[in-house]
């Protein structure tokens, strides 16, 4: 009964291992770098690297978090098909309504309190703006380089804490910003840009 048990682990173990490592060699292969150039990036070895994607090991947090701003993309929809194979797998914008739903839906259970929170008031928040707005104002915003958005996010975290001084916000009772958090995204985007990268991460537990 114990070997049974063991092989059984074993099995579901080595399908875990298949699944994990898929998140790092698809990301690769999306950005379209070779394994030498994450490795460098990350500060592994190459043969690191393959043992990752073979799923034979696997990276540390920090590494993980590394490797994808090394890549410059977003892990989320990696993490989300790790976490959901069938369901967001490949998920794009211009697929069926049917698959946005789902995938939508699943990534609105994922998030915590505060990031529902401020998606709510983002849309529905007695802020002036139509939600339709806010949503085409973001997608423009986020079309834009990464050298300019760190410059209009600057502007705007300074004049929020300067608003927020005077006493003028909107919602002062509604949840505010994380301006700690984004001006740490604002180092990390400028780092960034200095390295040539397309993009960069964050882990925040707390959103």
């Amino acid at each position: 009964m114990d070997n049974e048990m063991y092989d059984i682990e074993e099995r579901e173990r080595i399908e875990r291992a298949k699944r994990f490592s898929k998140i790092w060699w698809r990301s690769r292969a999306d950005a379209g770098v070779s394994q030498e150039y994450v490795a460098i990036g990350v500060g592994v070895s190459r043969k690191t690297v393959q043992n990752w994607e073979k799923g034979i090991s696997s990276p540390d947090l920090f590494q993980a978090s590394e490797w994808f701003n090394v890549l410059g993309l977003n892990p989320l929809p990696y993490f989300l098909d790790f976490i959901f194979p069938q369901d967001v797998d490949g998920i794009k914008g211009n697929d069926e309504d049917k698959r946005i739903d789902e995938a939508l839906k699943q990534l609105i259970e994922q998030l915590p309190a505060a990031g529902k929170r401020q998606l709510l008031y983002m849309l529905y928040g007695n802020h002036g703006s139509s939600p339709n707005a806010v949503l085409n104002l973001m997608n423009a915003h986020l079309q834009a380089p990464l050298k300019d958005r760190i410059v209009h996010a600057a502007m705007i975290v300074e004049n929020y804490e300067l608003e927020k001084m005077l006493g003028n916000l909107v919602c002062p009772s509604n949840i505010q910003p994380d301006i700690k958090m984004l001006r740490t995204s604002m180092e990390n985007a400028r780092t960034t840009v200095e390295k040539h990268r397309s993009g960069y991460h964050m882990i925040q537990s707390e959103i």
